[in-house]
């Protein structure tokens, strides 16, 4: 049999077996770190309103105790946090989840946990959280946990409207009659977003046009048999029957 010959028999079976075959997709994943972080706290005991930056690496979250006669033995203090997710995932990502995450030096016994999320386009202020919490755009009310961290959802058309050019907030409270815990605010174990993805990869598209086709099928079988690194997909540098099936396993588009 020729050469020829027997490269238009591998083109003729693969063309055949490519008719089921679709593009892969890569898992991956982005930890998102806030870049503003402040407590609302003033005297107001349960209803604080003043909101002011603070870059300690804990808070101390407590709720209010105020007795009928004797008035406030324990202010409440929330925190909040502002992240900047434009461009946090690459283009053609398509996002399969995204959490809010923090932790606790020590187990925490967490009663009347609310959590108020906003997408915007403003930065954390006093006017701002009050408004936040007025009318947020998601809302976890009366959670309560037992444990030393915490995860809440992030809904997607609420992280859809941050990724797309603006901030993502949040205000968070533990604790009623003056209980509370010790939250990490910043640092690795600090508030975080986590958003989780899949990203749509194409090795075996050789001439760039975001699909692997039939052309770049063509453009390996040329290059069959050779050593030829720009055409090497299994990382042997050697071009054979290996490089071939990882192409019909992502032939399609690459989006």
């Amino acid at each position: 049999m020729t050469s020829s010959a027997h490269y238009t028999m591998i083109v003729f079976g693969l063309l055949i077996a490519l008719l089921g075959c679709a593009s892969t997709a890569q898992a991956d994943s982005v930890t998102v770190y806030p870049v503003q972080s402040g407590l609302i706290a003033d005297s107001s005991c349960c209803s604080p309103y003043f909101y002011s930056n603070n870059s300690s690496s804990t808070f101390a979250m407590t709720g209010c105790f105020d007795d009928y006669h004797y008035g406030c033995f324990q202010w409440r203090e929330r925190g909040a946090w502002r992240w900047d997710l434009e461009g946090a995932v690459p283009e053609n990502a398509v996002v399969t989840s995204a959490q809010v995450h923090w932790n606790h030096p020590n187990q925490c016994q967490a009663w009347n946990v609310y959590v108020w999320i906003d997408a915007g386009n403003q930065i954390l202020s006093s006017s701002y959280c009050s408004q936040i919490r007025s009318n947020p755009d998601q809302q976890y009310s009366q959670q309560t946990y037992n444990a030393s961290s915490a995860s809440w959802s992030i809904n997607e058309s609420v992280l859809n409207e941050a990724l797309g050019g603006g901030y993502l907030s949040l205000i968070n409270q533990i604790g009623y009659d003056g209980q509370g815990c010790v939250l990490q605010s910043l640092g690795t174990d600090g508030v975080r977003i986590i958003i989780e993805y899949d990203l749509e990869t194409c090795p075996g598209d050789f001439n760039g046009n975001n699909a692997v086709d039939v052309d770049d099928l063509l453009a390996l079988i040329n290059a069959y048999s050779t050593f030829n690194n720009i055409y090497d997909l299994d990382g042997n540098s050697y071009i054979n029957v290996n490089d071939i099936l990882i192409l019909i396993g992502n032939y399609g588009d690459c989006g």
